[in-house]
Parts: structure tokens; sequence; C-alpha cells
């Protein structure tokens, strides 16, 4: 169970297929469970929101548009004003918004090169904050620092702008596997200024570190921030409150937030993937592969492209598989060469599950390794040793994972494998019961799977 792949048509499909989820997942449906919004600061769902809320965007469809018209204007503004890098800086800020929305690693590529010229306008100053959290948003960590370095040096500094440069300090240390340190700076972030962004970070580690009590009182601290509807951030925090649940072998609590989300924001790719996900985990492959078609159809992304040929394959249709894991190949090779350190730790994934050449799986782990040193992309290096014959070097990697507190079923799964090739039985026995004890699924095998286990 690598990722909720991780992350993401026809209208009238989408809809089917996510009201059949929904109805599966204990009858969430749009308003159910959900208390009133005039009345309590809570999430409300999207149709609610839409007839409270004139003119602010309430499901992904009206973001989007919202985002395109303002992009539009920040163009202009750009245009008009090509000398003042406040103004050039601004469609960055809108395409980073939109390639959030949408995983567009075009609108990725084009928010940097916005930055990069803003910066150049005045390098002293320009989009500082701005630029380091693109950065880090397409995972160059090395890029990140002297953009803070600059925040820091202001001879008038903002308490706004140093917390999110302490948070985002927090983030580098956190995914070069500093964790002690990623809390030091994370805990700081919080007390000097308390926002969704600082509450998330703290939610993000503890779930990491396996306390999924902390992580969801700090998801609820972080949703007690938001004022209105702002549906796009409830639903983002409600799909989190599911991966915690899905982290721990929990699929029907995971589903039932996941649907949840789905209302509180409708058309989310991000929502109905997870969605599909449980689905296809529970067996229920024809609603997962409509889902995931869908998805591929209106997004292109190659996460939907392999999502649908790792269950192609479960059905044993090897030539159908064979053709949508091509498209999703295709799309790899695209965002390897825009934006090659964002896409790395999903490329490898594709190459795991359905590459021939082991020895190109291995050079992608090993540069998303270099770059992103921490649990996560150490356990897809090990996994890309084992695809190697290389059981002791995937152990090796995965020792100072397993003894960092780092609470995840995936590298107990990797290392059981790897104690048993090499002979070392009892340790086999005890990595099996650890990977057991975080996730009671960690070893099952179905056909929804297929695509997660590689």
């Amino acid at each position: 169970m690598k990722r909720l792949g991780l992350r993401y048509g026809l209208l009238i499909l989408v809809l089917a297929a996510i009201s059949g989820a929904i109805a599966w997942f204990g009858s969430e449906r749009p308003g159910a469970a959900i208390r009133p919004y005039p009345k309590v600061e809570t999430a409300v769902s999207g149709a609610q929101a839409d007839a409270e809320q004139q003119g602010v965007p309430t499901n992904y469809a009206q973001a989007l548009a919202a985002l395109d018209i303002e992009l539009a204007a920040a163009r202009r503004t750009a245009a008009a004003r090509p000398g003042e890098w406040l103004a050039v800086a601004s469609p960055g800020d809108v395409l980073l918004a939109r390639a959030r929305l949408t995983n567009s690693f075009d609108d990725y590529a084009e928010a940097g090169r916005w930055y990069d010229r803003a910066s150049a306008i005045d390098p002293r100053v320009g989009p500082a904050l701005q630029r380091a959290t693109w950065n880090f948003a397409v995972h160059r960590l090395a890029a990140v620092a002297p953009d803070l370095d600059r925040i820091d040096a202001y001879v008038v500094p903002d308490a706004g702008e140093q917390a999110s440069a302490t948070g985002l300090r927090g983030d580098l240390d956190f995914y070069r596997g500093n964790y002690a340190a990623a809390l030091d700076r994370y805990e700081r972030s919080h007390g000097r200024i308390v926002t969704v962004g600082t509450a998330f970070r703290l939610a993000n580690y503890w779930a990491r570190m396996g306390d999924a009590a902390k992580a969801n009182a700090y998801l609820d601290e972080a949703e007690s921030r938001l004022r209105g509807p702002q549906q796009q951030q409830r639903a983002f925090l409600e799909m989190h409150r599911g991966i915690i649940a899905y982290q721990a072998g929990q699929w029907d609590e995971a589903g039932a937030h996941y649907a949840r989300a789905a209302t509180i924001f409708p058309g989310h790719w991000l929502t109905e993937e997870h969605l599909a996900t449980v689905l296809a985990l529970k067996g229920d492959t024809k609603r997962a592969m409509a889902l995931y078609r869908s998805i591929a159809r209106r997004t292109g992304m190659p996460e939907a492209y392999d999502a649908v040929a790792g269950l192609y394959r479960a059905q044993g249709d090897l030539t159908q598989s064979q053709a949508w894991a091509a498209k999703a190949g295709a799309g790899w090779a695209k965002r390897l060469a825009l934006l090659p350190e964002a896409a790395y730790g999903h490329a490898l994934d594709h190459e795991l599950a359905f590459g021939s050449d082991p020895a190109r799986a291995l050079a992608i782990a090993e540069r998303n390794y270099a770059n992103r040193p921490f649990a996560e992309s150490a356990t897809g290096l090990a996994s890309a040793y084992m695809v190697n014959r290389r059981p002791a070097d995937a152990l090796r990697v995965l020792a100072p994972v397993l003894a960092s507190g780092w609470v995840s079923a995936e590298p107990w799964i990797v290392a059981t494998e790897a104690y048993a090739i090499t002979g070392q039985t009892a340790r086999a026995d005890e990595a099996r019961k650890r990977a057991l004890a975080i996730n009671p699924h960690s070893f099952d095998r179905n056909p929804g799977l297929v695509w997660l286990e590689h």
C-alpha cells in the first residue's frame, strides 16, 4: 500500500460513481451528518454553501473558473507594470494556487518562471516567501533556504512571514529525515502565530509518528481557524482525517471521511481518487474503475492511468493494462522532463508496478532519496533494491527508518520480505508483526491492491 494514488469524463458518470460510493459508505449524502453552517463554524455540503454564500466558489468547477479569471487579470497587471516585482509575481501566485487545485505540472513550471522574473527585479526582497514555497512544492529542497535567508535578513521583519519561514525550515528538516528538528520548528512557528498551515504541519507530523489522536486534534484546530465556507480547505482537512484512518487500515472510517469531503467540495479529482482507492481495496472494482477512468479522462494524470492499468491487470485484461500503463509512462516521461524532483516519487511507483527495467527504477529511487532522504523515499529506495535482488541494501537503507519513530506499515512490509530472502526468519516474523500492528491489512492480497502493492 504505497500511496493513495497518493495524490486524482462525463459529468453524469462522475456523479453516478460518487453517488454510488457515498451510498456504499453508510448512506453519506450531501448534507448528511454535517451541521448547518449558519449555526456553527463547521463544514457544510457544497450545495448548501452555494445556496448560502453567493459568489464564493463552493465546488471544484467554480474554484477553477474563478482562478482562470484571476489569472487573466494578473497577466494583464504584470504586462502593464513590468518593473514592479509584486505585479510580476502575481501570475505566479495564481498559477501556484491553480496547480495545487489541478496538479498541473505546466502551471507549477510557469509559476516558477514568474517568480524568477519577479525576483530579478528586486533581488534583495522580491517574492522570497512565494518562491521558497514554490520550490518546496516542487520538491527542490536545496533552493528553498536561500529565499528563507532573505526573509530572515529583513530590516523590518514581518511576523507572519517569519512564522511561515520557520515552518518551511521545519518542512526541510522533516523531508530530510530530521524529525526532532522539524517538530521543534513546527512548534515554534505554531507558537508565534496559529494558522491553518501551522496546525496542519503538526497534524501531518503526528500522523506520520503514529499518534492519530494528536493528528486529528491539530486537524480540528486547523479547521477552527477557517471562517466562512472555504470549501476546498475544509474538504482537504476532512480528506486528511480519512488518510489517518486509511494508514491504520480502517477502510470504512477512511471511506466515510472521503465521502464527506466529496460533499463539502464536490467535483475534486483528489477526493474522488481517494474514494476510488478504498472502493478498490474493498473489492468494488467496478465503481473504482469508473472513478479512475473518469479522472483519467478529465485530467490526463498519469497516476490515474496507472490505477486503471492496475485494475485491468487484476481482472486479467493484460492488453488494456499495458495500453493504460503506456499512457501513464508517457505522462511520467513528460513530468520528469519538466519538473523531475516533483515527479520522482510517483514515477518510481510506476516503474515498480509496470516497468520492465529494474535498473531504471533504482536510478529514479536513488535520485528521489538523494533529493528528499526521509522515510517514504527510503522505503521506495528499499523497494527498488528488492526488485534489483539486493535485499541486504534494502535492509541497510531501511534500518534508520525503522529506528526513527516513523510509524508506517510500508517499511516493515519491505523489511519482512528482505529478512525472509536473506534467511533471517525470526526477524522476518517480527517485522511482519510490526506491520500488522500498524495496519491489519498489510499483507492482504486482493485485486484492489495491485497498483498500490506494485
